[in-house]
């Protein structure tokens, strides 16, 4: 199952290419730049007054504003997808190392084990690392359609 969570695509979670969308806005902000320059032109020529060319290029500015913050943001989270990319390899590795273990020890616990909690009724619990990762990677593992889940056990 590690193996099979290991070999998912990268962000597979959410297909999408952030690639695709800055470009794509980087086409509308140069759209919307020549649109900014053709307005002087029409307001020299009295296509329209300065009330009008004032209003329409603080609107392209707006406009430019808005898809130059959705670029940087967009950029923040491929940033962040490709490192979250590596910090799933590097638990997938962690879980791999341990796979075949017969007898827990100090090792074992540190590298798997985020704390043990006893309660006053004697009752453990354990809270293992990783657990928000391998609970994200099972479920993108069961939602991954073009490749069926091997076989357990």
């Amino acid at each position: 199952m590690l193996r099979f969570i290991d070999s998912l695509p990268q962000r597979d979670r959410k297909v999408f290419s952030y690639e695709a969308q800055m470009t794509r806005l980087e086409e509308e902000i140069q759209r919307y730049k020549k649109l900014e320059l053709g307005l002087y032109e029409n307001f020299v020529e009295g296509i329209i007054n300065k009330a009008e060319y004032t209003d329409f290029r603080e609107n392209y500015r707006g406009l430019i504003e808005e898809k130059q913050e959705a670029v940087k943001r967009l950029k923040r989270e491929q940033q962040d997808a490709a490192a979250m990319g590596s910090q799933n390899r590097a638990w997938v590795q962690v879980f791999a190392q341990y796979e075949n273990v017969q007898e827990l020890d100090r090792r074992i616990l540190l590298a798997l084990v985020d704390k043990i909690l006893i309660y006053e009724d004697k009752k453990v619990e354990i809270v293992f690392r990783y657990r928000d990762e391998f609970a994200r990677a099972m479920e993108a593992a069961k939602n991954y359609k073009d490749c069926p889940l091997p076989a357990v056990g």
